[in-house]
């Protein structure tokens, strides 16, 4: 006979084992895993009716929980799979009624309290990312575990800040991710962990409830940098991508390289919004934030690889446990940039854009993506009849019909003009 399928939640409080007291009250316990920007975090929920968790079993802010989630026959019998969820500290009390109920929630930061809780006001020179991180760490007493290249930063202002929020700013500026977990500050490139290799598959006929959604709205398919060089006070731009939905990025930069890694990560950290899901399924071990997945059966534009942001896990009373995954689409990201001065701006805006035709493409499409509307395809052709009409007839045709026939290969000119919303 097959063993039932049940999750259980270790739980440590200060030190003391106190699963088989707790399990007894427990109503559902909460993990959310974050890849990054913010701290993981667990919610246990009780119920009170003997008023034991509102009066000498009350926890106290700031003391420390450790859990491990135990799934037992998770996919065969007689399998027991663990998974630390982490260190936390209590955060957040309270008590409702009827029926008589304790919720605590709590947060995975270290014991040090000045990391999340002491302003600073420091100017950091000629030093790294990493170099930062280890100062900010061993102050806090953890370990740092960094997986990214060396980012040089030439100044930086830590101005009324605590450690944690400069140090999660820092890293969002540089495009890494950056989380806190068992007493350990984690900081990683995003794109490192995109480009790994999925953990599972998990398909439609798996999935408890999911949500699909493509925009857009906040996406882009270029960024510009513009800034003042401190080393020689010349105005620059960085262009990076490019297409006519572009993101002005403005950011306090120390040097080219530095705008073009702020715009980089930046436009990138954006574009995560463009295809996004949410999947329920039953708690798999293997599939935490940073990890991939494969999405499967539900049709090839839905159909791909995608990047674990987020998992909500959660264990009822009864045993039952599901996760709420939240996903985007790994997609190659836009790095390539372009460094111009202003005046060389200011001539390319006069002169226009260069485009290459390729297959498929029409003078309405090209205007569309240029211009926002296809009625514009008459200003593409006027300003490149005689390179239209020599191709067109070089290809066997009479005359090009007024721009209808294009081919791949032509280099075409695409005038300065406004943008139509």
């Amino acid at each position: 006979m097959a063993e039932a399928r049940r999750a259980e939640v270790e739980i440590t409080y200060e030190g003391k084992n106190i699963t088989t007291p707790i399990n007894e009250y427990l109503e559902s316990y909460t993990y959310e895993d974050i890849a990054s920007g913010e701290s993981d975090r667990i919610k246990i929920s009780l119920h009170d009716m003997g008023k034991q968790w509102m009066d000498a079993w009350m926890p106290s802010k700031g003391d420390r929980i450790s859990s491990t989630l135990i799934l037992h026959n998770w996919d065969a019998d007689g399998t027991v799979e663990r998974l630390y969820c982490g260190d936390f500290e209590v955060d957040d009390m309270s008590f409702s009624g009827r029926p008589l109920r304790c919720e605590m929630g709590a947060v995975s930061i270290p014991r040090d309290e000045p990391f999340n809780t002491q302003l600073r006001t420091k100017t950091w020179e000629g030093i790294t990312v990493r170099q930062i991180a280890q100062e900010i760490a061993g102050r806090a007493g953890v370990e740092l575990y960094y997986e990214a290249e060396e980012i040089p930063v030439e100044i930086i202002e830590q101005n009324e800040e605590t450690d944690c929020k400069f140090l999660y700013s820092i890293c969002g500026d540089y495009g890494l991710a950056m989380k806190v977990y068992a007493n350990k500050v984690i900081i990683f490139d995003e794109e490192i962990y995109e480009g790994r290799a999925s953990v599972r598959s998990i398909d439609e006929e798996d999935m408890a409830g999911w949500s699909y959604n493509s925009t857009m709205a906040g996406t882009y398919t270029g960024a510009v940098v513009r800034f003042t060089d401190p080393n020689d006070d010349e105005e620059y731009s960085v262009m990076i991508g490019g297409g006519n939905r572009i993101l002005e990025i403005n950011e306090n930069t120390d040097s080219i390289s530095d705008a073009e890694r702020k715009g980089i990560a930046k436009l990138n950290n954006e574009n995560k919004k463009a295809v996004t899901m949410e999947i329920t399924v039953k708690t798999d071990i293997r599939v935490l934030a940073g990890t991939c997945i494969d999405v499967t059966g539900l049709g090839g534009k839905i159909n791909g690889k995608y990047y674990v942001d987020k998992t909500s896990t959660k264990k009822s009373g009864s045993g039952a446990c599901q996760t709420k995954l939240e996903l985007h689409r790994v997609v190659p990201r836009i790095k390539d940039a372009s460094i111009r001065t202003m005046e060389q701006e200011a001539a390319d805006s006069t002169a226009g854009t260069q485009y290459t035709v390729v297959q498929g493409d029409t003078l309405w499409r090209i205007a569309g993506q240029f211009y926002g509307s296809g009625m514009k395809y008459e200003d593409i052709y006027n300003a490149n009849m005689e390179t239209i009409e020599s191709t067109a007839k070089g290809r066997g045709k009479k005359d090009s019909s007024h721009g209808h026939w294009i081919y791949p290969g032509t280099t075409l000119v695409i005038p300065a003009g406004e943008v139509e919303e």
